[in-house]
């Protein structure tokens, strides 16, 4: 069996054959030699969130589905099967298995275009901060995330999917792809999607969501369907501009610790630009 470091390592020269080839070949890597200034800071990141928080977020998910089923369970309702485990109950939990990927897809992209969101406010900013301070941005930087930020998202993500009565195999496919398809758009290139730029999240699209720009700022949250974007006014993709200058506007450390301890820092004066009030 392979140890979650080996699993990590694994994981991570994939995801570099894959969107490496993208950026290197259709991005604006294209025809240079691959080179990003904190490439250790993120692997460090990568590696440190792949096993660690993986594990972290593990046991606090279990908690949490247990402290939700239980009362469930000892109420009389049928979420368990034969050996114990948790199948899913309701009218969602018995719907056909495509009907319930389909439908915890969208639910997932909603759901994370909120918690984003409200990790762009108060004191749950910090934690984000750590993700948006990367100003060369590619497909690696996605794991530049502080673990309470991965934690508390997850457990946001995955409460709803348990009350709803959604089968496992429907609630882990929605943050897989999900989580996939985040990582391709934070790659280094500029494509649009030209006619369905407003009908699914391009890497032009979030690219501007890290962009330092003012008019970009707190701006497309969408992990998937713009949709969500153009409801809630949050849409900025202006047709004939390309984002270029990425990161945030309040100092913060530029090694891992010190990222750790970023929102832990008593701030005497509040940042130069106000990302998040």
């Amino acid at each position: 069996m392979l140890t979650p470091l080996l699993q990590a390592i694994i994981s991570l020269l994939f995801l570099l054959f894959v969107f490496g080839l993208i950026e290197h070949v259709f991005g604006n890597k294209r025809g240079r030699l691959p080179r990003k200034r904190e490439l250790l800071l993120d692997l460090l990141h990568g590696a440190f969130n792949q096993v660690v928080t993986r594990w972290l977020t593990g046991v606090a998910v279990v908690a949490l589905a247990v402290a939700i089923l239980t009362p469930l369970v000892i109420g009389g309702v049928d979420a368990l099967d034969t050996k114990g485990q948790f199948k899913g109950f309701g009218p969602v939990g018995t719907a056909p298995l495509w009907m319930q990927c389909v439908a915890a897809v969208i639910l997932g992209d909603f759901l994370l275009y909120w918690i984003h969101r409200l990790f762009h406010r108060g004191r749950l900013w910090p934690f984000h901060a750590v993700h948006h301070s990367s100003e060369q941005l590619d497909w690696i930087s996605t794991f530049r995330s502080h673990p309470l930020n991965e934690i508390i998202g997850n457990l946001i993500l995955t409460a709803p999917f348990l009350l709803l009565g959604f089968s496992p195999a429907a609630s882990f496919l929605s943050p897989a792809l999900l989580g996939l398809y985040t990582i391709f758009v934070h790659s280094d290139v500029n494509w649009g999607f030209g006619p369905l730029r407003y009908v699914i999240v391009s890497p032009a699209f979030h690219r501007w969501h890290h962009s330092k720009a003012s008019e970009a700022i707190d701006k497309n949250f969408a992990s998937l369907l713009p949709l969500w974007d153009l409801l809630f006014c949050t849409c900025y993709f202006p047709p004939d501009l390309t984002p270029c200058d990425f990161g945030i506007h309040e100092p913060i450390s530029r090694n891992w610790w010190g990222q750790m301890l970023h929102p832990f820092h008593r701030k005497k004066d509040p940042p130069p630009f106000p990302i998040a009030q």
